[in-house]
């Protein structure tokens, strides 16, 4: 992969774990990413330190959805207007 596909893939994630902590879904799921310093705008950075934010925030993602069922993410209400605005559209 190319560093500017990298960083925009780290970007989508990035947006991701804002959305799912502006819902209350995340709970410090993500204190490992914010540790490590990088984000999508320093894209001064490293691919390979791209690549380890990129995988911290995945495993952020899945941390979530280890401990709640995807049908207990779906009852949140920030999901449910993001799906509806997502259906609106297609």
């Amino acid at each position: 992969m190319h560093k500017e596909e990298l960083v925009l893939l780290h970007l989508t994630l990035f947006h991701m774990k804002r959305f799912f902590e502006e819902a209350g879904i995340a709970n410090g799921h993500f204190k490992t990413y914010e540790e490590l310093g990088v984000q999508p705008v320093h894209i001064h950075k490293s691919k390979a330190e791209h690549k380890k934010a990129i995988l911290t925030l995945c495993k952020g993602l899945a941390d979530i959805f280890k401990e709640r069922p995807p049908e207990e993410v779906l009852k949140n209400q920030k999901v449910k207007e993001l799906l509806e605005l997502i259906a609106l559209q297609g």
